[in-house]
């Protein structure tokens, strides 16, 4: 089975307009998430969604600032992807998990390009 899965989308524009034509039109499936789902691969493999969360939608850069935030986690290793987030979105999710600042302990982390 073929799957797309694309963090909440807040806004559109013309190019995420053209791929979600596309996909429909090869019959793929669209599995939009948000904070708070698992995405379960197989037993020990899933991604937890950190990001986005339309309780605390940023208004600011909406298609930056909203895209997909996730950990990869297999068994004892794990990975945190930023995605394409700015530091304003950087401070909104640290304040989001700030009872539980553990869950960003990652093995490796890639960092969004807009930290450089």
């Amino acid at each position: 089975m073929k799957n797309v899965v694309i963090g909440k989308q807040f806004e559109s524009c013309e190019n995420y307009e053209k791929f979600i034509k596309i996909i429909k039109e090869k019959n793929i499936k669209v599995i939009g998430v948000e904070a708070g789902q698992r995405m379960k691969i197989e037993k020990a493999l899933y991604f937890d969604v950190l990001w986005p969360s339309s309780k605390d939608k940023i208004s600011d850069n909406v298609l930056n600032n909203n895209s997909l935030v996730c950990q990869l986690v297999y068994q004892e290793f794990s990975m945190l992807f930023t995605g394409d987030i700015e530091e304003i979105a950087e401070k909104e999710i640290l304040k989001k998990y700030k009872n539980d600042l553990n869950i960003f302990k990652s093995t490796i982390l890639k960092v969004g390009h807009h930290r450089f």
